[in-house]
């Protein structure tokens, strides 16, 4: 993932929240400020959330917004909050990496799938649910790009 979609500045650490609700509000705050999208797209994250979980499981959330929203997209990129007590995520489970994603076009696809591969690794999300270093994330979340040939 290169460093334009998530930067170091982009990983907070340490994080808590009340509820799902206010996990997604603060992932989507971090998309506007960053003027990735607009708030219309933090009220998408919600619907998209009642319409069915971004639970992935190993303690990660993926919230994003509806398709409908997609024109409120200014920029592909994602935000990673670190929850270290978790979050109860609805009744998929809970959730101690939330990462709020925008994209344009078909980024969405790109990202999920290297996020997924990187992911899956149980012990790896666990790590991560207890570091107190966003470096650390950022470059469990940001594999060497693969030279050119």
């Amino acid at each position: 993932m290169n460093n334009e979609i998530l930067r170091l500045a982009d990983v907070r650490v340490g994080q808590s929240a009340d509820s799902q609700y206010e996990a997604i509000e603060t992932a989507g705050a971090m998309l506007v400020d960053r003027g990735l999208v607009n708030a219309d797209y933090v009220a998408a994250m919600h619907l998209r959330e009642e319409s069915f979980s971004t639970y992935l499981g190993n303690g990660v959330a993926l919230p994003h917004g509806t398709f409908e929203v997609k024109d409120t997209v200014q920029d592909t990129g994602i935000v990673v909050l670190q929850y270290p007590d978790g979050v109860k995520w609805g009744a998929a489970g809970e959730a101690h990496l939330v990462i709020g994603l925008a994209a344009t076009g078909e980024d969405h696809v790109n990202i999920l799938s290297e996020l997924a591969e990187v992911l899956q690794d149980e012990d790896l999300c666990k790590r991560l649910w207890k570091t107190d270093s966003a470096a650390e994330i950022l470059e469990a979340l940001s594999p060497e790009e693969q030279p050119e040939e």
